[in-house]
């Protein structure tokens, strides 16, 4: 017997298929009314794997069109992982270890660079991890930010895109933990779980500042 597919398998199977498509169109695949359409992309726009884009039209209302975000992409399976670890091995193979550790230390220098334009050096420490928190979403971290307390921040990352290179080398787990620092400015910062270790999340703690604290 075929297992038949949620409403919202379906719909994410049809936006990966179709590209983009509008509320009427999706309506037209699915058994069931336009709101009931609505609600479903709401809740899927809501958890970051979905993107809506308004399109005007030469006649009448502008129409919204709906895609899969980066985050919603990484729902179906690729070889992609596979093929960055072989990539990889090949050269460490070649030029050692050594070169995988610059690899990294490049893209952590280029992240700073890119975190650096929406994470300001003089917020208070809570407003750079919640600001960290957005940029480290829209990677597809599928992160949160809490206050545990008066003196510590708590940062949680539920998803890990690069999970598999991280169970083989320790460079990109270390970047990371740089980058914090560098772009929190402060090395109060502990990470107390990893994905990478087989953990269900990255979880950072970050000390406040006594300044911070009303903030």
């Amino acid at each position: 017997m075929v297992q038949q597919l949620s409403t919202r398998q379906t719909v994410l199977e049809l936006l990966k298929k179709r590209g983009t498509l509008s509320v009427s169109e999706l309506k037209s695949h699915l058994d069931i009314t336009e709101m009931a359409v609505r609600k479903h992309l709401i809740k899927l726009e809501g958890e970051h794997l979905v993107d809506s884009q308004t399109v005007r039209q030469p006649m009448g209302r502008p129409v919204i069109f709906y895609s899969l975000s980066e985050t919603g992409e990484r729902l179906f399976p690729s070889n992609y992982d596979l093929m960055a670890i072989e990539l990889l091995a090949d050269i460490e193979d070649i030029s050692g270890v050594d070169m995988i550790d610059q690899l990294f230390e490049n893209r952590e220098k280029r992240l700073q660079k890119k975190y650096s334009r929406k994470i300001y050096y003089d917020d208070s420490i809570k407003e750079k991890v919640k600001s960290l928190t957005d940029v480290q979403n829209e990677s597809g971290y599928m992160a949160e930010f809490r206050e545990v307390n008066e003196n510590e921040l708590e940062l949680m990352q539920y998803n890990c895109p690069i999970s598999a290179i991280a169970n083989k080398y320790d460079k990109p787990c270390e970047c990371e933990m740089s980058l914090f620092k560098n772009v929190l400015g402060t090395n109060e910062i502990e990470r107390v779980s990893c994905i990478a270790k087989g953990e269900t999340s990255c979880k950072y703690l970050i000390k406040q500042e006594k300044s911070d604290k009303k903030v």
